[in-house]
């Protein structure tokens, strides 16, 4: 699914919730929890690298050192 209902998030409007030890969703905190938008992608951790998983950009395959910058990259 592509989320083009809503405008592009800041920095500000990413939240992260932990999935597992290794594994977090990344979503937009402007809407509903219960709404698909919501959900922006996920971010795995494999080994000491973090792999992006970005909704919008599915067949992109984004990697970073840090967690912090594997998040921000889902912002505009």
């Amino acid at each position: 699914m592509v989320n083009h209902s809503h405008e592009p998030c800041t920095a500000e409007d990413l939240e992260v919730h932990p999935l597992s030890d290794h594994e977090w969703r990344v979503g937009d905190r402007r809407q509903d929890e219960r709404s698909p938008e919501k959900v922006l992608g996920y971010i795995h951790r494999c080994g000491s690298t973090f792999e992006v998983l970005n909704i919008e950009v599915p067949h992109q395959n984004l990697t970073f050192d840090r967690l912090e910058s594997a998040v921000a990259s889902f912002a505009a």
